[in-house]
């Protein structure tokens, strides 16, 4: 009895299939185009390195075209003969952290100024610099880290190759031209606010020697360091 009744449940599902072929079809069509898509991926296109992304700024009384704008970096960094141009090489504080390079060797900073202000627009931004002993780079005197680019909430657009600091605003105020007979001016018109954007400097191949390449992040202190991973640990004295 077991076997006719399953023999019949069988014949009843075939019965079914066919009655229902259409749908049938069309799940088996969907259930080929899933598996498919999970089979063969896309292949995305390699992209060549973008280059850096630089800010221009004022920090204290020098207005910096270049300022160096790196997600990699925990601090903000600028060298001991930067700090004297500034006048706060004598007003440092001990530095509680020590830096760690991309070749896993770390070297400790002279100190750290908290609260030195930077100029973008018409933002005034509260930064911390760590200053330390290195041969100073025109191309590239100062690097602002993950602190600066939490401040100024900013964001990084690999593809669009920009990076928008969103709590920095500019606003531009300007007045209409005089109109009518009676020549009345009108009031001040303020402009939409635009927001500050960072500007990409494309590789090039005249750069200093101590300048490594090793990627589109990387800021070398000297020819032996790399810094693509900077990284802040415990400083023991």
């Amino acid at each position: 009895m077991d076997s006719m009744s399953e023999a019949f449940d069988q014949m009843q599902m075939v019965k079914d299939v066919l009655a229902n072929s259409d749908k049938v079809s069309e799940v088996l069509q969907e259930s080929t185009h899933q598996f498919n898509l999970l089979t063969s991926p896309t292949f995305l296109p390699k992209v060549k390195d973008q280059g850096k992304f630089t800010l221009p700024c004022t920090l204290g009384h020098l207005e910096l075209d270049n300022a160096l704008v790196d997600s990699g970096a925990s601090i903000n960094l600028i060298s001991l003969s930067m700090a004297e141009k500034l006048g706060i090489a004598g007003a440092l504080q001990r530095p509680t952290t020590s830096i760690m390079f991309g070749d896993a060797t770390s070297k400790s900073p002279l100190g750290v100024f908290k609260n030195y202000h930077l100029k973008i627009g018409e933002c005034i931004i509260q930064t911390d610099l760590t200053v330390m002993e290195m041969e100073e780079e025109k191309d590239l005197p100062l690097l602002l880290g993950t602190p600066f680019l939490s401040t100024v909430g900013a964001s990084i657009d690999f593809h669009k190759q920009e990076v928008i600091l969103h709590k920095v605003v500019k606003e531009r105020v300007d007045k209409e031209p005089r109109v009518g007979k009676d020549k009345d001016e009108r009031g001040p018109r303020i402009e939409k606010p635009r927001l500050e954007r960072a500007r990409v400097e494309k590789p090039r191949s005249d750069r200093p020697r101590s300048i490594c390449h090793c990627s589109s992040s990387c800021f070398a202190l000297s020819s032996s360091h790399c810094d693509s991973s900077i990284t802040q640990s415990r400083y023991e004295p």
